[in-house]
């Protein structure tokens, strides 16, 4: 009996110490979930910086206006000056009668064969100062008159040469004023289509530069907005049809009727005579 009392009370106490400890760790805080590791600020990815274009685009170069050296006023004295020189040359012109110097034939033909030249070359000078007073910025007629006074400068003087020879030394004068005056007119005149030539070349500069900045404007806006190329399946060509040289006989109407009754299913033959004629 005592033994069964001894035994009952371990039962007993080892099932308090049981209770006591699975109350005791019950009550224990669970463990703590790990820590993440974080990232560090100084670690981070580097991507490519893709920069923005300017705000504000560099501004497309000035377009300067086609002038020349000289103010309109001081050209149109010019022109009006080479005028003058023109009406005076013709008048001297009127005054030459080479057929009084006893030239030989061949020397008077040759002599008037240059005043007809020389009048030729003063109409055309008239024709191209005329329009280039018009329109006193056109570099084509400005060197069209320059050259012309060139033309008539040599001309002129020649027949200066032969004046001074079979007329007075005073007569001959006048005709080399002329030609001064003249010659002083061309330096003028190509002064004012050099500066006519520089202000043009300039103005094909600007155009380039314009041209460079609008492309470079386009580019930077254009930039990530432009679509894939799609592929496109090519067409088969189209083959026109050759119509032939010899066009085919028409056919008369009935037998063309007859030739569609014939074809048509079920259509019905017709018979052949019960006694033929005997062949001769």
């Amino acid at each position: 009996m005592k033994l069964m009392h001894a035994m009952r009370r371990s039962t007993t106490l080892l099932i308090f110490i049981v209770l006591y400890y699975q109350i005791t760790w019950g009550r224990q805080a669970p463990p703590a979930a790990p820590n993440k590791a974080q990232p560090n600020p100084s670690q981070e990815i580097q991507t490519q910086k893709i920069e923005s274009p300017p705000a504000h685009p560099e501004q497309p170069a000035t377009l300067n206006n086609v002038t020349g050296s000289l103010p309109a006023a001081e050209l149109k004295v010019l022109l009006k000056n080479v005028r003058f020189s023109e009406y005076r040359i013709n008048d001297l012109l009127t005054d030459v009668h080479p057929e009084k110097w006893k030239l030989p034939e061949a020397t008077l033909e040759s002599f008037n064969q240059s005043l007809k030249t020389l009048h030729n070359q003063v109409d055309a000078l008239e024709q191209w100062r005329g329009q280039f007073e018009q329109r006193p910025d056109s570099l084509y007629l400005g060197f069209e008159t320059y050259s012309t006074i060139d033309t008539v400068l040599p001309r002129l003087n020649g027949v200066t040469q032969s004046i001074g020879e079979h007329e007075t030394a005073a007569y001959a004068a006048q005709f080399s004023r002329a030609w001064g005056q003249l010659f002083d007119l061309q330096q003028s005149i190509g002064g004012y289509v050099s500066s006519l030539m520089q202000s043009q070349d300039q103005v094909m500069v600007d155009y380039a530069s314009n041209m460079a900045a609008c492309q470079q404007s386009l580019s930077a806006a254009m930039r990530g907005k432009s679509s894939r190329a799609t592929y496109t399946r090519n067409s088969q060509p189209i083959r026109p049809q050759r119509r032939s040289a010899h066009p085919s006989p028409a056919k008369p109407r009935g037998s063309e009727k007859q030739g569609k009754q014939e074809n048509k299913p079920g259509a019905k033959k017709p018979a052949a005579p019960a006694n033929p004629a005997p062949k001769k």
